[in-house]
């Protein structure tokens, strides 16, 4: 078979990943797919993975890709001939201390709002289900008798031979040397001194994606780690449970370990605390059914792990230990999707020791994503456009990288951060904030302030009443009755202008732009589907300039978005993020606080109204209006005056609040935030936003809101219990019916208990005739804590 001149889709990459793309895209009707694969079907990561499937998982996006991916795999042998050596065992998943047992709990809450059974058992069911364990420390457990495992390289086998039959082509031990782009966009693939002409092109080679995005000019922030685990030959205990019998996949998550059968001997592995990250220079260029030396040193802890569990090991002989690489990503989530520096590069990888469970579903929803043009299904926690370019440094990647391997068993408490490669993009107010007491959590590559009582307000971090509420909670007061700074800096700025910015504006926000200067226009940013990709604040400064102020992790979005669609609109548009600072100043003496600052006067503004401001010696502007729901400012400072503005502030009187006390009030107020109520999968008539939607003014994504009757809604809910502290994603019941679930949730210093806000499907009719239902039902790790909810926001609803 010779290599084509031209394709529509060239895949790089012949592993699960980049086989399931290709058999999904065929799947779907795709014709003219190429494969390139350096080595054989298989190589790399995909032939060494433990294969181990579990559909519990802590998120709602993971859980339903997984879910596909088991129903894939069971399908694949009876339309290939291939097996995949699927195999339901079941998994056991152990529990030695209180917050272990929580966590597992809440997984098994989360899987039922999908239909999933899970069984939390006490340790002597344990031991039946997995009789060569201790289970001596052992407080619970959770069963969870669906799950199973896979043969990795069969899996991509079968994929692979679908993918044949629908005419894909697939070209082994062809190596890609280069790509090439035309107009910025992806245009070709060279392979040597051939040449494949490409409408588009799919990365996805594993431990060397990022280098291969870089071909491109392409980011793609992953980096490897060397993983483990043992293999033992036929034990006793094994044999004894006679052939075609298995023992449950085993997580020992407290002692950083896994385990299952595996030819009449044991696998067990490790996710172990001090990870070792592998430069890529030292792989020999045709590294492929290879593995890295053994590292006996390195293991041990972890193997007294394993003997103390699995006592039965001391009398096994050990097969071998594999040491095989795998590569990672910054917040040990997937990357997924078009890359947003080069139009049609499309990017899979960094898939975090979890790539044999999600290529089903992840390979299906890239194909998807392709033909679409852009996601059809939820899939923000993945999408590569929450990385910006700045985060792929080479010395970040090398520094996070072990730490998110080693964290893998982490219990995800809230208040959880990571501890490598900080401080690497800091608010022009930061010195200030550190010494004004801040914690900071790092998010998106910045350092937030999440309040302001140091550490010793902020350990130990735990599932039930956080360390911090007593602080949080006189930030809250002064946020209502004193006046507040919250900085906002890591907020996106993108600044817009030309004599189309209007019309340009117009088309691609849902609100119109045509608003007088001065004035602050709150929107959204739609897809065709109607969803919401962006929601922000537009300022209007002159007839022909505009700023746009994004979520802290949503510029990069919002700029592929603008990319879109400034098609023949003379429109230019920049990210001048690094350019200003953005002190929120809430709270009722905020005015009074603010004309101390200055011998100016303060401005009288109407609410979403924005006027020049001098605060000290620094000079901006003020917007009125809060994202607290409380009275109070943005204010807008360059960044070389913002520490100015700040001395100003504090000597005034001002206090500080951080993103804890800020998303308390979000909530009360019922504030809607980006990737929580607010998605690509979300509409604003969803999302009760329909008054910002300026219907018949052809914005992107009006046309699917046309005669579109929400069958979610938003709404307000508040427990009846103080005891009852939700996070997100807990499943909703009405009538002992799940009906949808939680999207962000604080506690409320108003009314002494948790408030949330959800999406649910019922029951509509009762809350669009009354103020509040009562009656529900929120599932927290397997409790269910009973609440009432709202269309309104819960100040006003449940006052």
């Amino acid at each position: 078979m010779t290599l084509p001149t031209h394709a529509r889709t060239v895949i790089i990459g012949g592993g699960v990943i980049g086989c399931s793309v290709a058999y999904h895209l065929a799947r779907e009707g795709r014709k003219d797919i190429v494969v390139l694969e350096r080595s054989k079907l298989t190589s790399g990561t995909t032939w060494h993975a433990a294969g181990l499937v579990r559909r519990l998982r802590p998120s709602a996006t993971l859980t339903k890709l997984i879910n596909y991916s088991i129903d894939l795999y069971g399908e694949l042998e009876r339309e290939t001939g291939q097996a995949t050596g699927w195999t339901q065992t079941g998994s056991l998943t152990l529990a030695t201390n209180q917050d272990r047992l929580t966590n597992i709990k809440r997984q098994v809450s989360l899987g039922r709002a999908f239909g999933l059974e899970a069984e939390v058992v006490d340790a002597t069911r344990a031991k039946d289900l997995w009789p060569l364990i201790e289970v001596d420390d052992v407080i619970g457990a959770v069963w969870s008798p669906s799950d199973g495992r896979v043969n990795p390289s069969d899996v991509a086998l079968a994929l692979s031979k679908g993918a044949r039959a629908r005419g894909v082509q697939i070209f082994e031990d062809t190596r890609v040397t280069g790509l090439q782009k035309k107009s910025g966009r992806i245009s070709a693939v060279e392979v040597g001194d051939h040449v494949i002409e490409a409408d588009e092109v799919v990365i996805a080679c594993g431990l060397w994606s990022r280098e291969v995005a870089a071909m491109a000019g392409a980011h793609m922030p992953l980096y490897a780690c060397e993983h483990f685990y043992i293999l033992t030959k036929p034990l006793p205990e094994v044999q004894a449970l006679g052939k075609g019998v298995h023992l449950p996949t085993l997580n020992d998550q407290d002692a950083f370990l896994y385990a299952r059968d595996d030819v009449e001997g044991l696998l067990v592995g490790s996710f172990e605390p001090h990870a070792k990250g592998l430069p890529l220079e030292k792989l020999p260029a045709d590294f492929s059914f290879d593995l890295l030396d053994e590292d006996w040193d390195h293991f041990m802890p972890m193997m007294e792990n394993a003997l103390r569990r699995i006592p039965a090991l001391e009398r096994a002989e050990v097969r071998m230990l594999l040491n095989g690489p795998e590569s990672f990503t910054l917040d040990s989530q997937f990357i997924l999707g078009e890359s947003p520096e080069v139009p049609g590069l499309f990017l899979m990888g960094g898939m975090n020791s979890t790539g044999i469970a999600l290529a089903g579903g992840a390979g299906k929803a890239l194909a998807e994503w392709i033909i679409a043009g852009e996601p059809t299904i939820e899939l923000n926690e993945a999408d590569i456009r929450r990385f910006s370019p700045e985060m792929n440094v080479l010395g970040a990647l090398e520094a996070r990288i072990p730490e998110v391997l080693g964290r893998h068993y982490d219990n995800p408490f809230p208040g959880r951060t990571m501890e490598t490669a900080r401080g690497q993009r800091r608010s022009p107010i930061h010195a200030g904030l550190v010494a004004a007491g801040a914690q900071f959590e790092a998010r998106g590559g910045w350092e937030r302030a999440v309040h302001f009582g140091g550490e010793a307000a902020h350990l130990p971090l735990t599932f039930g009443v956080p360390a911090w509420r007593d602080q949080v909670g006189q930030e809250v007061e002064a946020c209502r009755s004193g006046a507040a700074i919250l900085d906002q800096s890591a907020f996106g700025k993108i600044m817009v202008q030309g004599p189309d910015a209007c019309a340009f504006l117009n088309r691609l926000c849902a609100a119109q732009m045509d608003i007088p200067e001065g004035r602050i226009a709150y929107t959204q940013i739609l897809n065709a589907r109607g969803g919401v990709e962006s929601d922000l604040t537009v300022q209007r400064h002159w007839p022909e300039t505009y700023l746009m102020i994004v979520g802290a992790n949503e510029t990069v979005r919002v700029m592929q978005r603008m990319r879109d669609t400034r098609t023949n609109y003379r429109a230019e548009f920049s990210d001048v993020t690094s350019g200003y600072a953005i002190l929120g100043l809430a709270g009722a003496k905020a005015r009074e606080v603010l004309q101390v600052t200055t011998n100016t006067p303060v401005p009288e503004l109407k609410r979403f109204r924005f006027a020049p401001v001098e605060i000290g010696l620094a000079r901006g502007w003020a917007g009125r209006l809060s994202f607290t729901g409380e009275e109070g400012y943005e204010l807008y400072i360059p960044a070389e005056m913002a520490m100015a503005a700040h001395e100003a502030l504090v000597a005034a009187g001002a206090s500080h609040a951080g993103l804890y006390a800020s998303g308390s009030l979000r909530i009360e107020s019922g504030f809607r935030a980006f990737g929580h109520e607010l998605t690509p999968g979300t509409t604003p008539l969803e999302a009760g936003l329909g008054v910002f939607c300026a219907m018949g003014t052809g914005f992107v994504g009006e046309d699917a809101l046309q005669d579109h009757k929400p069958k979610r809604r938003i709404v307000s809910i508040l427990f009846d219990d103080p005891a009852a502290i939700p996070l997100h994603d807990e499943p909703i019941y009405f009538d002992g019916n799940v009906v949808g679930q939680i999207t962000s949730a604080a506690w409320s210093y108003r009314f002494g208990r948790s408030v949330a806000l959800g999406l649910i499907n019922a029951p509509l009719d009762l809350l669009e005739t009354q103020d509040v239902v009562d009656g529900f039902e929120a599932e927290i790790a397997c409790t269910g804590f009973a609440a009432k909810a709202s269309l309104k926001p819960a100040k006003v609803a449940f006052a």
